[in-house]
């Protein structure tokens, strides 16, 4: 039976979310209604969280890593299911129910089929589904390249194990143990803890430094570093968020004498350039059981506690966290 009225938490400004109770959605033409059974936290929602969602789109509820159980169908619906299991990357994942498109559009791939599935794994579609395409579509790494991932978060840590399962050399720059460990669990060859990190990376790269650096932390000093660290006709991908702290020097000579390209790599690509068939690699990669992500899983919570897990991700306390939103807070 599905209810008339739901929990959700929203963003109503900065810093200022609030757990509520909304009507259920209704399913429009297309859409699928989906009981929410899990939805992973992301870096992206807890910067929204910290300085604002960018347009001002209050309230905004910032989940986009969910997956669930249909429950119900809107009209022209064909190919779901109920109770089929399935991924939504729309901003609707911090509560108990979301509608969704069951085609493409705009930003969002619509509700994918994910089988059965583990959710700790599931939730990791959407975010694997941006480390594909920052590494095949903008990193263009293939067998024997040598790269440099900066940062070993949640994504950085996709990132080693994505440039691995392509055949490349990783090396991994973070300076907590514990994610260096992890780093080398997924794949890398080699880390690094240090804070000058550039002339190490080239040294590690044979002296001439890596055909590719991926930049996975939200500072912008670090794009020129990693601009200096990249070797000749190599590739910079620029895959964090800056939010307010987006400008910052970079040697343009560099970029032109020894051909280096800066490229963003932004979720699977902007519109009208999606890369939504990294969804379904992702899915099967997961679905395999070649990248076991559900190792990366450092916390899980209820909808009570989103607000205090949005600041320890951005503390950086929390590795990766999920929101089970029929969990009670403190329930294990």
């Amino acid at each position: 039976m599905i209810p008339a009225t739901m929990r959700a938490a929203r963003l109503h400004g900065v810093g200022e979310l609030r757990v509520e109770s909304l009507p259920v959605p209704e399913p429009g033409p297309g859409q699928v209604l989906v009981r929410i059974d899990a939805c992973g936290v992301c870096p992206t929602d807890a910067r929204k969280y910290a300085i604002g969602a960018g347009d001002g789109s209050y309230p905004l509820n910032p989940g986009h890593e969910w997956v669930g159980r249909v429950v119900a169908a809107g009209e022209a619906v064909e190919g779901f299911d109920v109770g089929e299991r399935v991924y939504g990357d729309t901003y609707a994942g911090y509560a108990e129910f979301a509608a969704i498109d069951t085609q493409p559009g705009g930003w969002s791939r619509g509700a994918l089929p994910v089988g059965d599935m583990p959710v700790e794994r599931a939730v990791f579609v959407e975010p694997l589904a941006d480390c594909l395409h920052a590494v095949h579509d903008q990193g263009q790494i293939g067998p024997g390249h040598r790269v440099a991932v900066i940062g070993a978060g949640s994504m950085g840590l996709q990132m080693v194990a994505v440039a691995a399962h392509a055949g490349a050399r990783v090396l991994a720059v973070e300076p907590r143990d514990e994610r260096r460990a992890l780093a080398v669990r997924f794949g890398a060859e080699a880390t690094l803890e240090r804070r000058d990190w550039a002339r190490p990376v080239i040294e590690w790269a044979g002296g001439g430094g890596p055909e590719v650096v991926i930049l996975t932390v939200a500072r912008s000093d670090l794009a020129a570093e990693s601009v200096s660290a990249c070797g000749p006709g190599g590739r910079v991908v620029l895959f964090a968020g800056f939010g307010e702290d987006g400008t910052a020097p970079v040697d343009l000579n560099r970029l032109h004498y020894e051909e280096i390209a800066l490229v963003g790599s932004e979720w699977v690509g902007v519109p009208p350039h999606q890369r939504f068939e990294r969804y379904e690699q992702a899915r099967e990669l997961l679905a395999g059981g070649e990248l076991a992500l559900e190792q990366l899983v450092s916390d899980e919570i209820g909808l009570d506690e989103v607000a205090a897990s949005l600041q320890a991700v951005r503390d950086g306390r929390s590795l990766k966290t999920i929101l089970y939103p029929g969990r009670e807070a403190g329930h294990a």
